[in-house]
């Protein structure tokens, strides 16, 4: 276990990115929208504040999403072309959620006034945040396919098993963004009001899939091994298990 200044400075790489704290905030936003269950009073306040307040982490995430489809347009050889296709039609629809949500934000602010307009660019932002989060379930999907297929053509069990082993982490961590991105998907047809679900039901989808945006752009702890004293043998036996715990970028 990584002692207490560790995960101090741990948590304030996490809060030194903007994301991070986007992510933090909207966990607090719907955790009030949990507890306040809809009804007006001081929760419901803060949840509005909040919702409002982390806007301005996310100002240049409708670029952010465009950048790779700009830089890179044409689709890549070494991947299926559903696949390929899938990324970058990801990569649009978050921008198009992005910058959606932002004109909304305009309206919060009193910049734009046109009432049937704003409920229009919300059903936009909603559906596009949908639409982008069923892209990354399918091409998770498709990468966790790829790393658990049968043995290929000319490798033995025991390859098999060693790849199998090998990738484990990385599958663990495709299945965590899968899971996210159903949350997120719920989530946003909960907005959307296509389900009867209450706003408290609503706000515990909302705080679930934060937190485990918080959790994946949390930064890796160093592994107890790695802090263990250079002169202490270690044991054969020891697991072979590796801390495995990239950043992800997620709506």
């Amino acid at each position: 276990m990584a002692d207490t200044p560790t995960r101090l400075k741990a948590l304030n790489g996490f809060l030194a990115k903007s994301d991070g704290r986007d992510k933090l905030t909207a966990t607090i936003q719907y955790a009030c929208m949990f507890l306040s269950a809809g009804e007006p009073g001081n929760i419901k306040k803060v949840q509005t504040s909040v919702a409002a307040a982390r806007k301005v982490f996310r100002i240049l995430r409708p670029l952010e999403n465009l950048v790779p489809v700009l830089t890179n347009p044409k689709l890549s050889p070494n991947k299926p072309v559903a696949v390929e296709v899938l990324i970058k039609l990801k990569s649009i629809l978050m921008a198009i959620y992005f910058g959606a949500d932002h004109v909304v934000w305009a309206s919060q602010a009193g910049i734009y006034t046109d009432k049937e307009s704003i409920d229009r660019w919300q059903k936009v932002s909603l559906w596009t945040w949908f639409g982008g989060s069923v892209c990354g379930i399918l091409t998770e999907l498709n990468d966790v396919a790829a790393l658990t297929a049968v043995p290929k053509e000319g490798e033995t069990q025991e390859e098999w098993c060693a790849r199998q082993m090998k990738t484990q982490g990385e599958v663990n961590t495709k299945l965590l963004t899968i899971f996210h991105g159903l949350t997120q998907a719920a989530l946003a047809v909960g907005l959307l009001g296509l389900r009867p679900w209450s706003p408290r039901t609503v706000g515990a989808i909302g705080t679930l899939a934060s937190a485990i945006n918080c959790y994946m752009l949390f930064p890796a702890l160093p592994s107890s091994k790695a802090a263990a004293p250079t002169h202490k043998p270690q044991s054969r036996y020891a697991s072979p298990a590796l801390l495995f715990k990239p950043e992800l970028k997620l709506a």
